[in-house]
């Protein structure tokens, strides 16, 4: 386990630190953080609308709800909008700056149910309250963390009895779907011109362990996809009453870098290519790059133990995996 004292862990997360808030800063300057301009977003309209939709509708008035990696803020303002009180979370200053300027700037202009209160927070060493959450939403961020065993312990203590945890975060991606996202990039107009691409091809080293670095953002910062399956794997543990599904085998891939001018059919292109992803993850050809995950805190009534394993007397099925 990494400790706070460690050089190349603060040298690491100086970094990373340094990166989200770059980032946060080149966002605003193309759009507010605000819902209302993230589902203008291509990812948004293509592939993940659905997920979005279905975690805030989890969210009702009067919840109290500790969110994880809370970036520029615009998720954390639309629970707000919907009457709960929010505890917002992130790493970069920067992006806390950003969401709580538009926050307070908002609270001149509309009238909100609920509440936002951020924290600058390395979420290897949080310091939460316990039982003191009835839903917690994270976004995004476990892929990024070390000490995933200690923050999934801390999570438990302050969930409440019968409260939700919402996880939407990556997962490493596999061969085959490494392969799917590679021959689609190569054949499909992007933002990489062809005669780069013939030359990639025959580039040195393996093919397939490129493309997945590509997809799983490799290196991109040190802490990115450093956890692998672990955020997933814990997940089920700690939270064995739950439904989870996965998502965005190749799409997530060819999105952003898919380069065709017409947008309607760039547009039409990119949905026949979520559903044809969507329908080999459903039929488990494929595996998706994403996971969402909804799991329950059980009752200590509700439940018997056995090997030192919780077992569910009624257990919800799984959307799909």
């Amino acid at each position: 386990m990494i400790v706070h004292q460690d050089k190349k862990y603060k040298k690491d997360l100086e970094k990373e630190t340094a990166l989200w808030d770059k980032a946060a800063t080149d966002e605003l300057k193309k759009f507010p953080p605000d819902y209302i301009y993230y589902k203008e977003t291509l990812p948004y309209k293509i592939y993940r609308h659905k997920y979005v939709l279905e975690m805030l509708s989890h969210i009702n008035p009067g919840d109290k709800v500790l969110e994880l990696g809370c970036y520029n803020g615009w998720f954390s303002l639309e629970m707000a909008r919907k009457g709960a009180f929010v505890y917002a979370h992130d790493i970069s200053s920067n992006a806390i700056s950003v969401a709580k300027t538009y926050y307070k700037k908002r609270k001149g202009i509309e009238s909100f149910n609920g509440t936002i209160s951020y924290f600058i927070t390395d979420l290897n060493f949080p310091n939460f309250a316990r039982n003191s959450f009835n839903k917690i939403v994270i976004r995004n961020v476990l892929h990024h963390l070390i000490n995933l065993d200690e923050l999934y312990k801390k999570l438990f203590e302050i969930l409440n009895p019968g409260g939700l945890i919402l996880i939407d975060d990556a997962l490493p991606a596999g061969k085959l779907e490494a392969f799917i996202a590679g021959v689609l990039l190569f054949l499909l107009p992007s933002d990489i011109p062809y005669s780069q691409k013939i030359k990639r091809v025959f580039k040195k080293g393996n093919i397939l362990k490129r493309t997945q670095g590509l997809i799983d953002s490799k290196d991109s910062s040190p802490f990115e996809g450093i956890s692998g399956e672990e955020s997933f794997q814990k997940a089920i543990f700690f939270f064995p009453k739950n439904r989870k599904i996965t998502y965005s085998a190749f799409i997530g891939a060819v999105t952003p870098r898919l380069n065709i001018p017409i947008d309607i059919v760039k547009y039409c292109l990119l949905k026949s290519l979520n559903f044809l992803d969507s329908l080999l993850i459903k039929i488990k050809i494929i595996k998706g790059t994403v996971y969402y995950l909804i799991g329950t805190k059980i009752d200590k009534n509700k439940e018997t133990k056995h090997n030192g394993y919780v077992n569910l007397k009624q257990n919800e099925p799984a959307l799909a995996c």
